[in-house]
């Protein structure tokens, strides 16, 4: 997987494949829409007008006695959540995979999912990623192909139309947060989403390394795959932010500590007070 990932990351390499990716990303970008899939998605169009929800990130605040006052809430969460099955009840009702590389490593977890909703990148389907718990819905996760895809820093628009493609932001909690917006959500809280890494990328390409900061909950480790353009995640979040204050849309971010400070803050056992009374 490293030696692919820096074939795909060289510049030379990109230069080349520039008009080929763009012209295969622009060419989803038409047809994705009357795919089955963007039916199924629409179907979730404002279905949850008003109510509130909450996206779980995977970072290392995260514990499982918060999630099992969330037990009966709608819930988003991502990727490696399912290590934390086995210490709580509560489960996620949308569960989201929205990176090619996670999905290869976790293609097995995906396919035993016991979870009503699951929505992973459209690349899975060379995959042959299949579950006979679920159905599998396939996103169109969408950002144009640059030759410095670390400088994606300016630009990040929320995706109006999640049936026509998410946009991605190197994070998927941006996905989710999309979805929220696209099904009418009003209030969305944030919860395990510390934003903080112990290998992080700058807009040069760098590699910034803090062994002292801890990934993710549980121990799951780190992937050098997964290395996160630090500011194009922050814009993405941002870029969330602006659209929830345009369209009156509450959020709030409860997790316990983090680098986060893009949504305001807010008290998980107060609104787990409230929810509960």
């Amino acid at each position: 997987m490293n030696t692919i990932l820096k074939i795909k990351q060289n510049k030379a390499v990109r230069s080349l494949a520039f008009p080929i990716v763009n012209m295969i990303r622009g060419t989803r970008l038409l047809t994705y829409r009357f795919s089955k899939d963007a039916a199924y998605i629409r179907a979730f169009k404002n279905r949850y007008q008003g109510q509130r929800c909450f996206i779980i990130g995977n970072g290392p605040s995260l514990n499982a006695k918060d999630l099992e006052n969330l037990c009966g809430e709608h819930c988003f969460a991502a990727n490696r959540i399912f290590y934390i099955f086995d210490k709580t009840n509560w489960r996620p009702e949308f569960y989201f995979c929205a990176d090619s590389y996670v999905l290869h490593d976790i293609k097995g977890e995906i396919e035993k999912l016991k979870l009503p909703n699951i929505f992973i990148h459209l690349e899975g389907k060379k995959l042959n990623i299949s579950n006979p718990n679920t159905r599998i819905v396939y996103i169109n996760n969408y950002y144009p192909y640059l030759v410095n895809n670390h400088k994606r820093v300016t630009g990040i628009r929320v995706s109006s139309d999640v049936s026509h493609h998410f946009t991605a932001g190197e994070t998927v909690t941006f996905n989710a947060l999309q979805f929220a917006f696209y099904m009418g959500f009003s209030e969305i809280y944030l919860l395990g989403v510390d934003h903080n890494y112990s290998k992080k990328r700058d807009r040069n390409g760098n590699i910034i390394t803090d062994p002292s900061i801890r990934d993710y909950f549980e121990g799951v480790s780190n992937n050098d795959y997964s290395i996160q353009n630090i500011e194009t995640s922050t814009a993405a979040y941002q870029a969330a932010a602006n659209y929830a204050k345009t369209y009156n849309i509450l959020i709030k971010n409860l997790t316990r500590g983090g680098k986060l400070e893009v949504f305001p803050r807010g008290n998980f056992d107060e609104i787990v007070k409230e929810i509960h009374t």
